[in-house]
């Protein structure tokens, strides 16, 4: 199985002090795993893990009698482990439980396992049974499992992710997180209950060994539960053979849906800071494209307003120009976005022009021992002393070119599920319409 993506060159700064007692940060320890399999995939691994040496470094043959599927369920002393090897060449990890194993005998018996169980139940999800559905569309379906009830399975994907995560800290520790996992399942296999069917090519029709596996796991978010920060996000991560298809944006879209911001009682908030650079990146691409949507009328607020719903029109000789004024907050409210955020996607989009402030008119409010008085204007005719910033359609417009971005929302209104789910009269006809578009 080829690898599929190579690992980025490692840090070359250490901010640990060389007089300090304590051990090297995580994420500057060596690489503990050259390669994983995911499923039928293969790829090389970029950051330390702290999976158990015990287990991954063992040289023994896998045991025989693997009943109900079980990895690790034994123990191997350290000197064992440390004959062998200090890294573990290919860990092999079970799409959809991610236990995990060095050996490829004890993996393939473990995933038939896997396959006995779905071919008795065949609307078994590809996650913990506990775990809720709340957005599917086109096969592309996202997952809510509970860090408190799912402990291990939590556990152990955060292990995973922390082999591409360098600043990844909170691993075993999970009940107080949600994890939202992201999965593909081709229309021919989707679940009853499950996908709308569509054009799009199944990415991963590339000939591998058949293990059984329907349904591919693509990456995950993790919040806070409760977030008293307003977080929706705390961790996210495509895994590296999926990356560059779009699936953060997705994955992006769907947090901010589920922090509620269009529902009285919802909160506006963003992805937990610091960013890492790459996440930084990523946020300001999708936070760009956000408000585009909006300023272009291609996305309507909480209300079902569009930007220029409501806006004036200024007459004139050429052709009426429509003009709307809206603060950075009101932006916020509108996109559900906290306004520092709107701010920092304003500034990385470079569409703004400065208007500088008029000047407060001053009138004479009397006379004092013969000296007259100037006071500002007061009431509804004080004219405030603030920059305004004019942003014109046209030059979004270059922008959306320019960066060839789709107008389209990455996720559909009609593809959240339960309480997220819009009722028919709140259904987007556009969704309707590309819906159709997609049967034909």
């Amino acid at each position: 199985m080829p690898s599929v993506v190579a690992r980025p060159a490692p840090s070359a700064t250490s901010t640990a002090s060389p007089l300090s007692p304590r051990r090297p940060s995580i994420s500057l320890l060596s690489r503990n795993i050259d390669s994983v399999i995911l499923g039928n995939v293969q790829f090389e691994t970029w950051y330390y893990s702290p999976y158990p040496d015990s287990i991954i470094l063992s040289s023994e043959n896998p045991p025989t009698n693997l009943r109900n599927g079980e990895l690790n369920g034994r123990t191997v002393s350290p000197s064992a482990s440390s004959a062998a090897s200090t890294t573990c060449p290919v860990l092999h990890v079970c799409p959809y439980c991610f236990r995990y194993t060095p050996h490829k005998l004890a993996y393939v018996v473990h995933l038939r396992h896997h396959e006995q169980l779905r071919k008795q139940d065949f609307d078994l999800p590809p996650v913990p049974a506990s775990a809720m559905p709340v957005y599917s569309h086109g096969g592309y379906s996202v997952w809510e499992v509970d860090g408190e009830t799912e402990k291990l399975y939590c556990q152990n994907l955060s292990l995973f992710g922390k082999l591409f995560l360098e600043q990844k800290s909170v691993f075993f520790d999970t009940g107080g997180f949600l994890y939202y996992v992201l999965t593909y399942t081709p229309p021919e296999h989707a679940f009853s209950s499950g996908s709308n069917a569509t054009n799009q090519e199944h990415m991963h029709g590339d000939g591998r060994e058949d293990l059984g596996l329907k349904t591919e796991v693509l990456g995950f978010f993790s919040k806070e539960n409760p977030s008293w920060d307003s977080n929706n996000l705390a961790c996210i991560l495509i895994f590296p053979p999926y990356q560059h298809r779009q699936l953060g944006k997705l994955l992006m879209s769907v947090s901010y849906k589920l922090s509620g911001w269009e529902w009285e009682g919802g909160v506006i908030g963003g992805p937990e800071k610091p960013l890492s650079v790459m996440g930084r990146r990523s946020y300001l691409r999708f936070w760009s494209e956000r408000i585009a949507r909006f300023m272009l009328g291609e996305s309507a607020d909480a209300d079902g307003r569009k930007v220029f719903d409501d806006g004036k029109k200024r007459k004139g000789r050429k052709a009426a120009v429509m003009k709307k004024a809206l603060t950075v907050k009101e932006i916020g409210e509108r996109t559900g976005m906290l306004a520092e955020d709107v701010v920092a996607a304003l500034a990385e989009m470079g569409i703004c022009e400065m208007m500088m402030p008029k000047k407060a008119r001053l009138k004479k409010s009397g006379e004092v021992n013969g000296i007259g008085r100037m006071a500002a204007v007061t009431g509804n005719d004080v004219e405030e002393d603030v920059v305004t910033m004019i942003v014109k359609r046209s030059k979004v417009a270059e922008w959306v070119q320019k960066h060839n971005v789709d107008l389209h929302d990455p996720v559909r209104e009609a593809g959240f599920i339960g309480e997220w789910a819009m009722s028919e009269a709140e259904t987007n006809p556009e969704d309707i319409e590309m819906e159709e578009h997609d049967g034909q």
